[in-house]
């Protein structure tokens, strides 16, 4: 299954890396650049969850429309004031 989760937040990268670790091909989208680099070239997410190795399958997308695209599940993960 193909997931996408709006959102690259200790929440969000919890749950896409929760759903990648189960086989799932996942992509996470977020409003901050430096945050989706991190998790494409490093595999972590040192701002929001500091010393958490995510799994290699987790993908990270600047653009919103390709990170949906295909996505057979999505997992809305932005703060409440953000929406």
């Amino acid at each position: 299954m193909r997931c996408t989760v709006l959102g690259a937040g200790s929440w969000g990268t919890a749950l896409a890396s929760l759903l990648a670790g189960k086989g799932y091909t996942v992509t996470v989208w977020d409003k901050d650049p430096g945050v989706l680099d991190d998790i494409a070239k490093n595999h972590r997410n040192e701002r929001y969850l500091p010393g958490t190795a995510l799994p290699p399958s987790l993908n990270a997308s600047k653009d919103v429309q390709k990170a949906l695209e295909g996505a057979e599940l999505v997992v809305v993960a932005v703060p409440s004031h953000a929406v």
